[in-house]
């Protein structure tokens, strides 16, 4: 009996010391924005006065907040909807594929890997000025040249494609473990019954794998909330402040303004939609799971 505790606890006590170190660095840094979120903190005074709820009402007035949760939100639900839409379908077709699958599975992951400045440089290369490939591609096809990154709009679907090319292929596999677990057996009665494809995919696959799509959802909004280095290598937050999302304006605020109160809260903002969004998806899989 003693052996076995031992082997189910071996697993947790190894995990310990780096969860704790990851847990203690996250807390730290969370409590200390927190703190600073109620201070007034200047560069070159010494004292920190204590101002409440000053700077979140700083904040919540200032257009430049306004604009960047604006386009945070479409930035996020934008991708929230395509990227989980493309990572679905990439999982059904991966969990198709017998011969080689370890293979493609790892070269669904590769824009993972990519770090998010190396990323950055690469959608420049594909969209910036007359020689990008997209705009000889437009050109070939008869269409006009296209200013991709120094349009608002279309800069802003730029930075969406790159956020989704970037992130997705984490929710994919995410998807897919959850596509393997399902018993085929479960297909096969429901063939039996005269199911087809459609009502398999509606009535077995998807309630199959709703905590899946919940953590798939959690990543997907978790990781454009704080997207920053894919943005502001790409875009810089232009043209205009066109895509300058919540990450990038508390970067602007902190380090272009040294206003590190007011960017403090920022982070607490975006850390109070993350928790949000996370409640809603979690509440969600629950309220599905208890109606199956």
């Amino acid at each position: 009996m003693r052996d076995k505790i031992t082997m189910r606890m071996t697993p947790y006590v190894l995990l310990f010391p780096a969860i704790a170190i990851v847990a203690g660095v996250l807390g730290y840094a969370v409590v200390r924005g927190i703190i600073m979120s109620f201070f007034q903190i200047e560069v070159w005074e010494a004292e920190e006065p204590f101002v409440g709820l000053a700077n979140y009402r700083t904040l919540f007035r200032s257009p430049g907040f306004q604009n960047s949760l604006l386009i945070s939100l479409i930035f996020v639900g934008a991708t929230i909807v395509i990227g989980l839409l493309m990572s679905l379908v990439h999982a059904l077709v991966l969990n198709q594929i017998a011969f080689a699958r370890s293979v493609f599975r790892a070269i669904a992951l590769i824009p993972y890997l990519v770090s998010g400045v190396a990323a950055a440089v690469m959608w420049r290369f594909l969209f910036t000025g007359d020689a990008a490939i997209a705009t000889q591609i437009s050109a070939a096809l008869g269409g006009s040249t296209v200013s991709w990154l120094a349009d608002p709009d279309k800069a802003l679907m730029v930075i969406t494609m790159a956020n989704v090319w970037f992130i997705a292929p984490f929710a994919t596999l995410i998807l897919l473990g959850g596509l393997q677990t399902i018993d085929p057996e479960m297909y096969a009665a429901a063939e039996i019954d005269g199911a087809g494809s459609w009502q398999k995919f509606v009535h077995i696959t998807i309630p199959s794998i709703v905590p899946m799509l919940s953590l798939a959802l959690m990543w997907l909004s978790f990781a454009s909330f704080n997207m920053f280095d894919i943005i502001l290598p790409l875009t810089g937050g232009g043209p205009g402040r066109s895509t300058e999302v919540l990450a990038v304006y508390m970067y602007q605020l902190a380090f272009r303004d040294l206003n590190y109160s007011t960017g403090a809260a920022v982070m607490i903002v975006i850390l109070i939609i993350n928790i949000a969004l996370s409640a809603i998806f979690l509440r969600a899989a629950g309220r599905s799971r208890d109606d199956r």
